[in-house]
């Protein structure tokens, strides 16, 4: 895990890591995701689809935990060392991110264990990738405005510099 640090180039380089470790999290989200919505189409049976449920849910919450606990605080504390105002932009999306949140852990909630019927799990699943594509959007402008930001800021530093 990344730790704070008060040199904004080394506190970006610990982000960037942990960004492309979370950000592989959320392929294999959207992977499985992709495997239960095709899997509902074919009509696979209940306990094969029980089964991928189940690993979706798993991966829902580490990827929710990842983000709430790990790289959101991450970003934040980058955007501090810079101390160039883009912290601003965390405190805007992160209500509506919290929001997609809830919503993502009723669904895991309701299917982490349980076996719903399948008509009711696709409409369930549509919605979810509804407030995932959301939360992914949401998420991408935070990366981008924080992140991003202080990656041009670091390149055009040493670009000066040379």
């Amino acid at each position: 895990m990344p730790h704070r640090s008060s040199d904004p180039k080394q506190q970006f380089e610990a982000v960037e890591g942990l960004l492309t470790r979370w950000l592989k999290e959320r392929r294999e989200l959207l992977g499985k995701y992709t495997e239960i919505a095709v899997a509902l189409d074919a009509g696979l049976n209940d306990e094969k689809l029980l089964q991928r449920q189940k690993d979706l849910c798993e991966l829902l919450v580490d990827y929710i935990s990842a983000g709430h606990f790990e790289v959101f605080h991450k970003l934040i504390d980058e955007a501090e060392s810079f101390a160039d105002g883009s912290g601003a932009l965390a405190g805007k999306l992160m209500p509506a991110i919290a929001d997609t949140t809830e919503v993502i852990m009723a669904y895991e909630e309701k299917y982490s264990s349980a076996q719903g019927r399948q008509e009711r799990l696709k409409r369930d699943l549509s919605a979810l990738g509804e407030v995932l594509e959301s939360r992914f959007v949401l998420e991408d402008q935070l990366i981008a405005g924080l992140h991003n930001k202080h990656r041009h800021l670091l390149v055009s530093q040493t670009t000066q510099s040379v």
